[in-house]
């Protein structure tokens, strides 16, 4: 089953990495897999120290654990894509770098909504009789 899936993921980027070389050129495409692989190499790069800062907010109750472990996956997973030769991977990527960071956006705003809700708004009245 592996294989099959890897297979298809093979025919679909050449069928996709082709025409976009050939309308484009040797060069550009040359840059651009260059380009994407360092990119994917700093990001892969950058990992444990992007984990640290989380784990700190972690801590600190502004991040949950279930948004971090699956941003942290999908970072992972991207930054592969982006270090493999190919247009289909590449824009897999992006689109899974934006689903991340989205992940972890929405997070903090979800735990910064819960942490206003214990904030108790009092009103006092003074009663001069």
């Amino acid at each position: 089953m592996k294989t099959v899936l890897f297979l298809l993921y093979l025919f679909v980027e050449i069928a996709i990495t082709l025409p976009i070389a050939s309308a484009i050129g040797v060069f550009y495409t040359f840059a651009e897999i260059l380009l994407s692989a360092v990119v994917g190499l700093v990001i892969l790069f950058n990992t444990p120290f992007t984990m640290k800062e989380s784990f700190e907010k972690i801590t600190q109750n502004r991040l949950s654990l279930g948004a971090l472990s699956l941003a942290a996956t999908i970072r992972i997973f991207a930054s592969f894509l982006l270090v493999m030769p190919g247009f289909f991977g590449d824009t897999t990527a992006v689109l899974l770098l934006i689903w991340s960071t989205i992940l972890l956006v929405g997070d903090k705003i979800v735990h910064k909504k819960h942490d206003s809700d214990d904030v108790i708004d009092v009103e006092i009245i003074e009663d001069n009789k």
